[in-house]
């Protein structure tokens, strides 16, 4: 979002960790430039803004220290300013003065507006509280640790490789320019507070209601997934298949972790936030609450949506279950076609998808995943990708008339174990008594009965 707040967190040519922050633009790395608010001095009362025909161009009517304009400011550049050097129409540097045929704007010195009586030591935060008076300007510069000015613009120019190393004369723990370049800070509008506040409630709207999509969306995937889970344990369970019965336990686990995030999805999709814009400190307020919500809305919708891709898949491409055998092609070919089931090392968590989406994901995980143990159910499915298989169990029993007794032949003819075709073809899976076979199950189970 768009707002000086977030704009807070940049990179820039900052500190290191372990810097202080007045260094923030001489080192390289990643800094937290902090934003200097002062909501409080919006609207104090003062003569009216000025008419001026450009920014900086009639300062014999400016009051200093007059109406505050800027509530806030944060350190921007570290820079051979073009502006302090040809962009003064009323000081000492007026015969160098370039920019009036350009832009029609120039910068305002403190020490051309403040009465000598009046100025005080320079620091960041003496330079800003003349510069937020003076309309117009969006940004301060200070060189040589003392000499402030206030600008419309900056722009940078080719200079030396000195840095911005000279101590504030009002505060000797920050920098303020240097002997050629100017420390610059960009200025926080006051008016900045209602429309920050629009965008802040926009753009948590919206994501809202994203978390709240995809909450609802694994809530859905959750119960699929344990109503059928449930069903198929009790079946395997029943025809003596611990290992299958184990698979769908994990899935019924998986279940539950989807139902729990889903619940804190929608709780955080839920929240709300009073907008309270009666004046700025309240709007900023309400903004600082909507962005912490819009932090942790990003990171929800990113999180959800591992998650709903983790367990569930779209309909993969038509056909691509076809590259995948049956592991019994690879055991003994007299049962290629019954009914499987398989245990090994798991490659992720369990998936709802039907044959060809399990293929996809199997493919998606490349050497990791050999094979997978699939098992239809409704219109979709359960499956189990292994990066290692070690045991098979086949039904011999599924072709009787009894054995479909409040089964679809669906349900149990679709349920394979299968691995890739392409990496096992020419080679034998079936066990190896000598356990020279690095590839061979360790384990093959003949099930003369039906689930």
């Amino acid at each position: 979002m768009a707002t000086q707040v977030a704009v807070c967190l940049a990179l820039l040519l900052g500190a290191a960790a372990a810097a202080p922050k007045h260094h923030a633009l001489h080192r390289s790395g990643l800094a937290s430039i902090p934003l200097r608010l002062y909501r409080g001095d919006c609207s104090r009362s003062g003569p009216a803004l000025l008419q001026d025909p450009g920014a900086g161009m009639n300062v014999s009517g400016l009051e200093p220290f007059g109406p505050v304009l800027k509530d806030g400011f944060f350190e921007v550049a570290c820079v051979k300013d073009y502006m302090f050097e040809n962009g003064d129409k009323h000081g000492d540097g007026k015969f160098a003065y370039a920019a009036g045929d350009v832009s029609g704007v120039s910068i305002v010195h403190y020490t051309d507006v403040v009465p000598k009586e009046d100025q005080e030591k320079m620091s960041p935060e003496e330079c800003f509280r003349f510069c937020r008076s003076v309309p117009e300007m969006m940004f301060f510069g200070i060189a040589h640790g003392r000499d402030c000015y206030c600008a419309p613009y900056y722009k940078a120019v080719a200079g030396d490789s000195s840095a911005c190393d000279q101590v504030c004369e009002g505060s000797p723990t920050q920098m303020c320019g240097g002997a050629s370049k100017s420390s610059l800070f960009e200025m926080h509008l006051c008016a900045d507070a209602s429309s920050n506040l629009a965008s802040a409630q926009a753009e948590w709207q919206g994501l809202s209601s994203e978390v709240l999509q995809l909450s609802k969306e694994i809530t859905a995937v959750a119960g699929n997934m344990q109503e059928s889970a449930s069903s198929l344990q009790k079946r395997l369970g029943d025809a003596g298949d611990p290992t299958a019965s184990d698979l769908m336990q994990s899935a019924k686990v998986f279940a539950g972790e989807l139902e729990h995030a889903a619940e804190a999805g929608a709780k955080l999709g839920g929240e709300s936030v009073a907008a309270e814009a009666a004046d700025d400190k309240a709007a900023e307020a309400s903004t600082q609450k909507l962005e912490a919500l819009v932090t942790k809305a990003e990171a929800e919708v990113d999180d959800l949506s591992k998650l709903k891709s983790a367990a569930a898949s779209e309909s993969g491409a038509e056909g691509v279950a076809a590259q995948y055998y049956p592991v019994m092609y690879f055991v003994d070919k007299a049962f290629e076609k019954v009914p499987s089931t398989c245990g090994g090392t798991s490659a992720q968590k369990p998936l709802m998808a039907n044959a060809d989406g399990c293929a996809e994901a199997c493919d998606a995980l490349g050497e990791g995943c050999p094979g997978y143990s699939y098992f239809p159910s409704g219109t979709s499915g359960l499956c189990f990708l292994f990066s290692k298989l070690t045991s098979v169990t086949y039904y011999t029993g599924c072709g009787s008339a009894d054995s479909f007794l409040q089964k679809t032949e669906e349900d149990v003819t679709g349920t394979k174990c299968v691995v890739k075709f392409e990496d096992f073809e020419g080679t034998t899976l079936a066990p190896d008594a000598s356990g020279k076979c690095e590839k061979c199950l360790k384990k093959a189970t003949k099930a003369e009965r039906c689930f």
